[in-house]
């Protein structure tokens, strides 16, 4: 990026590399959309493009690190160490309890490790700030995949298209060109949250769009954060792109949590129905009975557990409840931090909570605009991870990449005012 400054008029000229913003745009689309792709009849059922993606470009940032390496921040070593502790703790687990495979091992290993792997991709695949100079173009896209997606959701509201036999909230489910309504709702978030960056004013339209394509995908939380998500920016207005202070989310937080504290009590921990609550239990029996590591990697509550039927399962008599079975498994793998809480146990739990105070840590230090993308995208993932396995899915890789992308910005680059002749050359 090449910024001048030119007398009192102060006109910063901020240099676009194009093949950088091919870059970013052709990852970032074929991650948003991977879902809809893998799931067209023709393509083979082994294509997994986030997988493929991730693992080019981190081969080759590889060796362009080793010929020209780039400095990370302290907090950021710190994450590594964290990661690859809780990895080997996970082996070592597994291990003690002889309960996984070595190639649930791997598997477990790689799924865990993609999300935080692609927020170094987007760290250090694009040193300049590919934001702040593609703003413009960037929000072009956001819009006409809003646009194209909402002419379809009213498409299908008259002809049925992609017919839906899931009823939540009193209406019938969308999933348009998507698997399940989770990745229309994410693709929704993703771009309001892009057009949430710059002149926010002029998105509103388009937001408004996202936020009825949300409604129809009839999804809770994607529902809970788009209320969020205006809430921040209304906050960011009072604040005059200051730092959001942590201290000012403990209220909020502290008062949904005791709105909602039945629920989450009832749904994830002491219910005999719900297949999530008997998840987070037999996470704890695990965790008790194997600590304080858990049962190790491969062995609970992941999808290679799941291929392979974990004794673990068993040992917890999952075979007599229903999407539990062997022949029946779609329940089994649909918490992320139950996983957690059984393959790592109290100690794993521990750590991650130290990755996850590193993140916030090093999001305090943004400012702006900037801090609340990077501050929403993390809230939204962290909060996925309680009833879904968001981060070993497209859309957790996806969230992550985002975030190393904007760990580059200043917030600066994207509060230029409109008057002081800030152009994109």
């Amino acid at each position: 990026m090449n910024v001048e400054m030119e007398g009192e008029s102060h006109q910063v000229y901020i240099k676009s590399n194009p093949k950088e913003m091919i870059l970013f745009l052709s990852f970032f689309l074929l991650i948003l959309f991977a879902p809809a792709i893998e799931n067209l009849a023709f393509l083979p059922l082994s294509l997994n493009i986030n997988n493929m993606l991730l693992v080019g470009v981190l081969a080759y940032l590889f060796f362009k690190q080793m010929l020209n390496p780039i400095s990370l921040y302290q907090k950021e070593y710190l994450l590594l160490l964290l990661l690859f502790l809780l990895l080997g703790m996970g082996v070592l687990g597994n291990v003690e309890s002889g309960l996984g495979s070595t190639k649930g091992m791997i598997l477990d290993s790689w799924s865990i490790l993609k999300c935080f792997l692609a927020y170094f991709v987007g760290r250090l695949a694009f040193r300049a700030t590919v934001l702040s100079t593609n703003i413009t173009r960037i929000q072009h896209m956001s819009r006409f995949i809003l646009s194209g997606l909402f002419l379809l959701l009213l498409v299908n509201l008259v002809i049925p298209i992609w017919p839906s036999t899931e009823y939540r909230m009193g209406i019938t489910t969308q999933y348009l060109i998507f698997p399940h309504a989770t990745y229309l709702s994410a693709a929704s978030f993703f771009c309001m949250v892009l057009l949430g960056l710059k002149d926010v004013r002029h998105n509103i339209l388009f937001l408004l769009m996202g936020a009825i394509l949300i409604f129809f995908a009839a999804r809770n939380k994607g529902l809970i954060f788009v209320a969020i998500f205006f809430f921040l920016l209304i906050l960011m207005t009072f604040l005059e792109k200051k730092n959001i202070k942590f201290m000012y989310l403990i209220g909020p937080a502290s008062i949904l949590l005791l709105l909602f504290w039945n629920v989450i009590e009832s749904r994830l921990l002491s219910s005999e129905t719900s297949a999530r609550s008997l998840l987070f239990q037999g996470g704890f029996k695990i965790a008790e009975r194997f600590k304080p590591l858990g049962s190790g990697l491969g062995t609970y509550g992941s999808g290679s557990s799941v291929s392979e039927y974990s004794p673990i399962y068993d040992w917890l008599q999952f075979y007599k409840t229903y999407g539990f079975t062997r022949d029946n498994p779609q329940f089994l793998n649909d918490s992320y931090v139950a996983m957690l809480i059984g393959q790592f146990g109290y100690l794993g739990m521990v750590i991650f909570a130290g990755i996850v105070i590193i993140f916030l840590l090093l999001i305090s230090k943004k400012r702006g605009n900037v801090q609340l993308f990077i501050l929403i995208l993390f809230l939204y993932s962290m909060t996925s991870i309680v009833t879904e396995l968001y981060l070993t899915t497209n859309l957790g890789v996806l969230a992550f990449f985002l975030m190393g992308v904007a760990m580059n910005e200043t917030d600066e680059n994207l509060n230029v005012e409109k008057g002081s002749g800030w152009r994109v050359r």
